[in-house]
């Protein structure tokens, strides 16, 4: 098998992958480890420039797919928390009770 074979292998299997299954390999299976490794050499040829051009697009079209199945935040907290509960949990007594800064206030 020469290397372009043996590349062509390995693309189609993680691009099977990932339509079969509609998501990323997960790095917390045993099973999948082989195909984040061949990912992140890749990546790393990629970087350094010795990706055979033709490769780096078929590549970067691996990456686009597997960027569709990026897993999403369930719990945005900053996006769903509501301005008025945070502002009074985190405003100051003085600010919830006038009376009280009244008090620490100097009299004239």
């Amino acid at each position: 098998m020469t290397q372009e074979e043996h590349w062509d292998t390995h693309y189609n299997h993680i691009m099977a992958f990932m339509a079969e299954e509609k998501r990323r390999p997960s790095k917390h299976r045993l099973e999948e480890h082989q195909m984040l490794n061949w990912i992140k050499y890749q990546k790393k040829q990629l970087a350094k420039g010795k990706m055979n051009p033709l490769r780096a697009e078929r590549f970067m079209q691996l990456l686009e797919t597997a960027e569709q199945y990026q897993r999403k935040n369930q719990y945005a907290y900053t996006s769903t928390l509501d301005d008025n509960y945070c502002g009074d949990f985190f405003s100051s007594d003085a600010d919830q009770n006038p009376a009280a800064s009244s008090t620490n206030a100097p009299s004239t």
